[in-house]
């Protein structure tokens, strides 16, 4: 385990834009010396934009106040730094993390703005949970501080890394954006009432009246983005105001701007414009708390009253009435930005908030974590990580899979690490134990690498494709002495510990299983040399449940028969198939097993012994000794129960797995030798009847 600090850092906002800008560059420049976990919602973008960098991250729900304290209590974050756009965002993470003994940081990214009673009063009791406030300008911290809401207050203005230089000289970019000679202004933004769209809309006709050819470039995405679409169309702007929407080559747009306009009604620090400052654009803004404290008038920039479209009209006139001088304020700008919003002084002092606050704090005590690592992320995987997020003592922190976006989806479930590597996972991550939730064809290099490094693991059926694998790994496993399960969930059943009372006294003598269902839809399903065919792949639960009931099989028939079916093209495993089995116990069984129908008609065992008939599925029971069918349900999760005892057994508690590894590969040698006898038309013979 890492000795390195957890830091996780969240925000709740549903559109964090320059919030999690400035979370990644706090990320990027924090990560050499922490492990960092990016959280945010999923339809923020931000988790997207922070796995293309590498990080790690978690899709939270700020409503979902039960998950998020089972997350925080696993994760064990040493910090955990909340972003705020706004009062009434962050409570819930910050809470959560504070009850899992976090130190927890709040970065206030706006003025204080609420006025509502009720959310003033749920602010200032969501701050009991922060330990220290943190405001990205004195005007923010200014506007905390009026509402008592300062204690433990640090402004740390933020800090932007200088956007690259546009490498496309500035006429080529006007040509290709057709713009003429006349000045060109630039408005970066999200479509939102803060920002004062309206305003420079307003603006306009008086800045045209003197620059006849002047052409305002809209840049962004945000709630309004119509509604002002509707204005330019409405009051004759639409040839001078074009709308780019959301973009990614900002530095072109700088280099071709002539100014940055920042008409906003309120701002903590605009990241944007900081860029532009870094890029040598100068900016005429509003004189909003936040703006004035960025630009020095007539040096570093323009301001101009805040609301007033006729001064900031008369602002930008002014501004480009004098090239000498705009190249002047560039310049002084951009020395301005270094100064004094340098990304590695915002980092810095951001880390040392950090060392601050965990200076001499114990690290979080909670309960230890049995750390889990998947291999293979599709339904089956899904269908565990469902039960083992409810388990308070396990963490699953890395998951790989071919597909890269369903590791990354799984991944971000949790705030896990990402992998398409095995290998690559594990020598990464430091896990306790895996579980191997792959296809019947991918079975070997999963289950040796965890051998290799002496992991327990928990692999689903089948466990491979053929017995020669099965049996080699299963020889590795012993010889290695390490704890493994197999996804045989039907023997964790309620109803099966009744039947193997009944049992106990009067054994089965013959059973019938039936496992009549459509085809699946993965595509390797269809194909005997990936799946081995619906006896060894779907039919093996019932095959196992027998054995389990009855002992071993010690010799097998088997024919099938195949259909061919347009609309599964390919499709070359048997469509239908029969079995009939010959226990050691003088037990005899028969199985059928088709994929023909188009729904799920019938999946279960049954069982008759001396005046006894049991018919058992995987959701209920019903026991014959001549008195009526009564029938129960099952009660209880099995494949919770079995992730239980696996759990348990790899913590060194009581092993009460019903079936390891060996006992699997048993199951596995019937279910292919009912293949092998279809293909040959003789009967085999397995263990002691050999």
């Amino acid at each position: 385990m890492t000795d390195r600090p957890r830091l996780f850092l969240v925000t709740e906002s549903p559109a964090p834009s320059g919030v999690g800008e400035h979370m990644l560059t706090l990320a990027e420049g924090l990560r050499g010396d922490h492990d960092i976990v990016v959280a945010a919602t999923p339809a923020s973008g931000l988790l997207a934009r922070a796995r293309a960098c590498g990080l790690t991250v978690k899709a939270i729900d700020p409503g979902n106040v039960p998950d998020l304290s089972r997350w925080f209590a696993r994760a064990q974050p040493d910090i955990v730094h909340v972003h705020a756009g706004i009062g009434w965002e962050g409570h819930a993470s910050a809470q959560a993390a504070h009850a899992a003994g976090a130190r927890v940081i709040r970065t206030e990214h706006l003025p204080y703005l609420l006025t509502d009673a009720d959310q003033c009063a749920a602010h200032r009791a969501g701050l009991t949970h922060v330990d220290r406030l943190i405001a990205v300008s004195d005007a923010v911290a200014d506007s905390h501080r009026q509402a008592e809401l300062g204690n433990r207050l640090t402004t740390i203005p933020n800090g932007v890394v200088p956007p690259p230089a546009s490498t496309r000289p500035r006429a080529t970019l006007r040509r290709y954006w057709a713009l003429d000679d006349g000045p060109v202004l630039l408005m970066a933004a999200r479509f939102a009432e803060q920002k004062g769209h309206r305003l420079i809309l307003d603006a306009m006709p008086a800045i045209r009246a003197v620059h006849p050819h002047a052409t305002l470039l809209l840049a962004g995405d945000g709630p309004l983005k119509w509604t002002i679409a509707r204005e330019i169309a409405g009051c004759g702007l639409a040839g001078s105001v074009r709308m780019l929407g959301q973009r990614d080559d900002m530095p072109d747009l700088m280099a071709a701007a002539d100014l940055l306009v920042l008409p906003s009604r309120f701002e903590g620090l605009s990241l944007v414009a900081l860029e532009a400052m870094a890029a040598g654009l100068p900016i005429v803004a509003s004189d909003a708390p936040g703006n004035a404290e960025m630009l020095e008038h007539g040096r570093s920039g323009w301001l101009t009253p805040a609301g007033d479209a006729d001064a900031f009209a008369a602002t930008v006139i002014d501004a480009l009435a004098d090239r000498d001088r705009l190249r002047a304020v560039a310049i002084a700008a951009s020395d301005h930005q270094r100064d004094h919003y340098d990304a590695d002084r915002m980092i810095r002092d951001t880390a040392a908030i950090y060392a601050e606050e965990t200076s001499g704090a114990p690290r979080p005590d909670g309960k230890r974590m049995t750390r889990i690592g998947f291999i293979g992320a599709g339904g089956i995987a899904h269908r565990h990580f469902g039960v083992l997020e409810q388990f308070d003592d396990v963490a699953i922190v890395a998951i790989a899979d071919v597909d890269q976006s369903r590791a990354d989806e799984a991944a971000a479930r949790f705030g896990a690490q990402a992998f398409t590597d095995i290998d690559a996972m594990l020598d990464a991550v430091p896990v306790d134990a895996l579980y191997i939730c792959v296809p019947p064809f991918a079975h070997g290099a999963p289950e040796r690498a965890a051998i290799a490094r002496g992991l327990p693991f928990f692999v689903e059926k089948p466990v491979a494709l053929d017995i020669a694998t099965a049996d080699a790994i299963a020889a590795e496993i012993a010889a290695a002495n390490i704890v493994t399960a197999v996804g045989y969930h039907w023997r964790y059943l309620d109803t099966v510990d009744e039947v193997r009372g009944l049992l106990a006294h009067n054994p089965a003598r013959l059973m019938s299983g039936y496992w009549l269902d459509s085809t699946p839809p993965p595509q390797w399903w269809w194909h005997a040399d990936q799946s081995g065919g619906q006896m060894v792949e779907q039919t093996t639960h019932l095959i196992d449940l027998a054995r389990y009931l009855a002992g071993d099989v010690t010799r097998v028939f088997g024919l099938a028969g195949h259909t061919d079916r347009a609309e599964f093209p390919g499709l070359d495993v048997p469509t239908v198939s029969t079995a009939s089995l010959q226990f050691g116990s003088g037990a005899i069984a028969n199985f059928a097993s088709t994929c023909l129908l188009g729904w799920n008609h019938r999946v279960g065992l049954h069982l008759f012994g001396d005046r006894l008939a049991v018919e058992l599925t995987d959701r209920d029971l019903m026991v014959d000794v001549g008195r009526g069918r009564p029938v129960r349900g099952a009660q209880g999760d099995p494949v919770w129960h079995e992730d239980r005892d696996f759990i348990d057994a790899v913590q060194g508690k009581e092993n009460r797995i019903r079936c390891p590894y060996a006992d699997a590969v048993e199951t596995h040698r019937v279910a292919l030798a009912i293949g092998e006898s279809a293909r040959t038309g003789t009967a085999i013979v397995l263990g002691t009847g050999a």
